[in-house]
């Protein structure tokens, strides 16, 4: 069996408190633990498997579970025995995260139980009977509103002018921070998926991103308006300079250049900072995204078009921003009128 990298192994032995209450009754495995080499292990060997955005969720997701599992709230998913669990502990586990979180949540998580499972069974750790029984576990139905906002015009007008106003005291930092809003909200990319540009994957005359690696694995190409973000993105470039390498750098104390990537952390960072100085409400990175699809269906846009834009594995993901049918049902309740009781 080929062996795990270890700055992957690093990722996996560190381990991340779940945030749950488990109750004394959902000690459920109180088997003795064997000391598994890693790359004998199936959480690692399925959490190496994952790509990084998906294996951070992954982990913790594991957390959460074998908290539950145990009855610790800081329990260690890579000291829990997975090929003891039964079908009587899955289906207790699901239980659980029925009563403390929402249907796709609960999904996801479960994705992970069965993917562990999966790999205790490829180890021979697990029966295929063992297994079977083990993940005969029904997906939750429901749905759920979307987390989240849509910004409105006004507020993106704000956030654009809050950054034009330090052009003077700062202008690498006042053109950096005005471009990354531009890029986010006119593609709706993914945080992530921001940071991972490189100048390379701009191309100026066509006013095209190369988004590489996106969700799933998945490059797509997008695309910044002509007249709308493409200047300011300009404007960044020109200050920047052509030098190879990421599209988005960080600017230290002194005001200049750091010739390294920009960090998720320091996307947030930056949104928030800008949103309390122009007045704007708090919002997230994804919160963008959601205004990027939100206005493009808004626009007329098909749906088909935008989940492509958006790099959505599903037309129905798409169609979770559609808040078209909000404004419709406002407009026909506007229609009622109750009565008067002024006599």
């Amino acid at each position: 069996m080929s062996r795990i990298k270890p700055q992957v192994i690093e990722q996996m032995s560190v381990g991340e408190s779940a945030k749950v209450d488990p109750a004394p009754a959902a000690e459920l495995v109180a088997l003795p633990v064997p000391v598994v080499p890693l790359d004998q292990h199936p959480v690692a060997i399925y959490l190496a498997r994952l790509r990084p955005n998906g294996r951070r969720a992954m982990r913790y997701a594991l957390t959460t579970i074998a908290a539950i599992a145990t009855g610790q709230p800081n329990a260690d998913p890579l000291a829990l025995p997975w090929h003891s669990l039964r079908y009587q502990h899955t289906a207790a586990i699901a239980a659980a995260l029925r009563e403390r979180y929402k249907p796709a949540t609960v999904n996801l998580m479960l994705s992970a139980l069965r993917g562990v499972l999966s790999e205790a069974e490829n180890l021979g750790l697990l029966s295929a009977e063992e297994y079977r029984r083990a993940t005969r576990l029904k997906a939750v139905r429901g749905e759920s509103l979307p987390k989240g906002r849509a910004l409105k015009s006004d507020e993106l007008a704000a956030l654009l002018k809050v950054c034009r106003a330090d052009r003077k005291e700062a202008p690498l930092t006042a053109a950096r921070d005005a471009a990354l809003v531009a890029l986010l909200y006119s593609t709706g990319l993914r945080r992530s998926e921001a940071v991972k540009l490189d100048l390379a994957d701009y191309n100026s005359e066509e006013g095209s991103l190369l988004v590489r690696g996106g969700k799933g694995g998945k490059d797509r190409l997008t695309y910044l308006a002509e007249t709308g973000a493409q200047p300011i993105v300009a404007e960044w470039l020109n200050l920047r300079g052509e030098e190879a390498g990421p599209l988005f750098l960080p600017i230290n104390k002194a005001g200049r250049l750091a010739r390294r990537r920009l960090s998720d952390q320091a996307v947030l960072y930056i949104l928030d900072k800008r949103a309390k100085a122009a007045g704007v409400a708090a919002f997230s990175p994804h919160d963008l995204r959601r205004t990027f699809v939100s206005d493009l269906l808004d626009a007329g846009a098909d749906l088909a078009t935008v989940q492509k834009l958006a790099g959505h594995a599903s037309v129905t993901t798409t169609a979770r921003y559609d808040r078209r049918g909000e404004k419709a049902k406002r407009q026909a309740t506007a229609l009622l009128k109750l009565p008067s009781s002024a006599e």
